[in-house]
C-alpha cells in the first residue's frame, strides 16, 4: 500500500510504525468519557499498544502465536488487537454477543494463548469454558468493575498485565505472508476459522480506500465490535491508513446522543442501526404536532418524487431532520454484507443520505475483482 508522501507498507505493523514516526502528534482517535471527548494522538496510542505488547513479551508471546479479543467497542480492544499484530501474532476478534460455547470453540480451535476481555460478562464466558482450552494461559480484563474481590490464577487486570510486562524490544519482522487474523463464522456453528494474512488485510484496506475514498481529517463514529469486518477492516484499519479519526462511544446506550454531538462525516454501521434510526424519527414525527407531522410526511413524499419540490422539502424540513440525527456533515455511509431493508433504505435516500453496501457488485465496480473476492470472503467467514 502506498501512503501519502510515497511511502509503501505491506503489513499493519509497518503501517503503524510509519504513522507514529511521521504523524506522532496528530489525533488518531477520541473516546467520550463523562461527556467529554478525550483525544489520543498517534504517539499516545503507540504507548498504549507498546505497554500491552510488553505484557505479551513477558509471556514469550510472539510470531506465530494467537490471541483473542472479546469486547464491545472500546479503544482498549483496538489497542490489544494492534499489540497482538505488532508482536507478530495473529489476532482473533470474537463477537461479544457469542454464547460461551461458541467462544470456547473459537479459543480452542485457534489455539489462543491469551484472551483480552472487556469486563465481567465476557470474563464469565471464558472462565466457563477454559477447561476445554488447554492452551489458554492468560485472561486479561480491561474493565474491573464488579471484580474488586475477584481472584483467579490465570486472570489479571489490564493494568496488572501491563505492569508485569517485560522490556520492549524488537520482534522478528512481520512479513506480508504472515498470519494477521483468524476469522471464524458467526453463525453459531463449529466451523473452522479462515486464516487472513497481512498481505490480504492490506489489499482489503487498499481496495476499501479506492471504493469508499475516505479523506484525512474525516471523523467516524465507532458503533460496531471488531468482530464485524465493517469495523475491523473498513473501520479501524482503513482509518489508520487514511488519517480518519475514530470516535468511540461513551456506551452503547449513548450511541444516538454521541452521533448527534459528533456529527461525523463517515458512518459505517449495520442494517439494524439504520432500522433503529428510521424507527426513531418515525416515532418522533408521529408524536409531533399535527402541522409538524404533516410537514414531515409531505417532505419525505416530495423527496421521493424528486423535482423542484424535493429541493424545497430539503430546505424546509429534511435538513433539520439530518441535524437532529447528527448527519448534517455526513458524506459517506456504508453497511457491510447485510443489506438494509427496503423501507429504511428508501427513507435514508429521501433524507438525502446514500447508504452503500460494500459487497454490492455495483458498488465494487470494475477493476476491484481481487478486493471484492477478499472482502466477500471476510464477511462469509465472519
Amino acid at each position: 500500500m502506498e501512503l501519502t508522501g510515497g511511502a509503501r507498507v505491506d503489513t499493519l505493523p509497518a503501517l503503524i510504525a510509519h504513522k507514529v514516526a511521521t504523524e506522532g502528534g496528530a489525533i488518531v482517535l477520541r473516546k467520550k468519557n463523562r461527556g467529554i471527548w478525550n483525544a489520543v494522538t498517534w504517539a499516545e496510542m503507540d504507548q498504549q499498544v507498546a505497554a500491552i505488547r510488553r505484557g505479551l513479551r513477558a509471556m514469550d508471546f510472539g510470531r506465530g502465536d494467537v490471541a483473542a479479543v472479546l469486547s464491545e467497542t472500546r479503544p482498549e480492544a483496538a489497542y490489544a488487537d494492534l499489540a497482538i499484530l505488532t508482536s507478530g501474532g495473529a489476532s482473533v476478534a470474537i463477537n461479544p454477543n457469542d454464547e460461551a460455547e461458541h467462544v470456547g470453540h473459537i479459543v480452542r480451535s485457534a489455539g489462543c494463548q491469551v484472551v483480552f476481555v472487556e469486563g465481567e460478562e465476557q470474563l464469565d464466558k471464558v472462565l466457563s469454558v477454559r477447561a476445554e482450552c488447554p492452551g489458554l494461559a492468560r485472561i486479561v480484563i480491561a474493565d474491573m468493575k464488579g471484580l474488586r474481590d475477584f481472584s483467579d490464577p490465570i486472570a489479571v487486570s489490564l493494568e496488572r498485565f501491563v505492569a508485569e510486562g517485560a522490556p520492549d524490544a524488537a520482534f522478528d519482522p512481520v512479513g506480508p505472508d504472515d498470519t494477521a487474523a483468524v476469522v471464524f463464522p458467526q453463525d453459531g456453528t463449529h466451523a473452522m476459522g479462515r486464516i487472513v494474512t497481512h498481505a490480504e488485510v492490506m489489499r482489503m484496506v487498499e481496495g476499501a480506500r479506492r471504493q469508499l475514498a475516505p479523506q484525512a481529517g474525516d471523523e467516524r463514529l465507532v458503533v460496531l465490535p471488531m468482530s464485524d469486518p465493517t469495523e475491523r477492516v473498513l473501520g479501524l484499519y482503513l482509518a489508520l491508513a487514511t488519517g480518519t479519526i475514530s470516535n468511540y462511544l461513551e456506551s452503547p446506550e449513548t450511541a444516538v446522543e454521541n452521533l448527534q454531538q459528533l456529527k461525523p462525516t463517515i458512518l459505517g454501521a449495520n442494517a439494524e442501526a439504520w432500522e433503529r434510526l428510521h424507527a426513531r424519527i418515525t416515532a418522533a414525527a408521529d408524536a409531533a404536532t399535527p402541522l409538524q407531522r404533516t410537514m414531515y410526511r409531505w417532505a419525505i413524499g416530495a423527496a421521493r418524487s424528486g423535482g423542484a419540490m424535493a429541493g424545497l422539502a430539503d430546505l424546509l424540513v429534511l435538513r433539520a431532520v439530518r441535524r437532529e440525527l447528527g448527519m448534517s456533515r455526513l458524506r459517506l455511509a456504508f453497511v457491510g454484507n447485510e443489506p438494509i431493508p427496503a423501507q429504511s433504505l428508501d427513507w435514508a435516500r429521501a433524507l438525502g443520505i446514500t447508504v452503500r453496501q460494500v459487497t454490492d457488485p455495483a458498488e465494487l465496480g470494475q477493476g476491484n475483482a481481487e478486493y471484492g473476492t477478499l472482502i466477500r470472503a471476510a464477511y462469509a467467514a465472519a
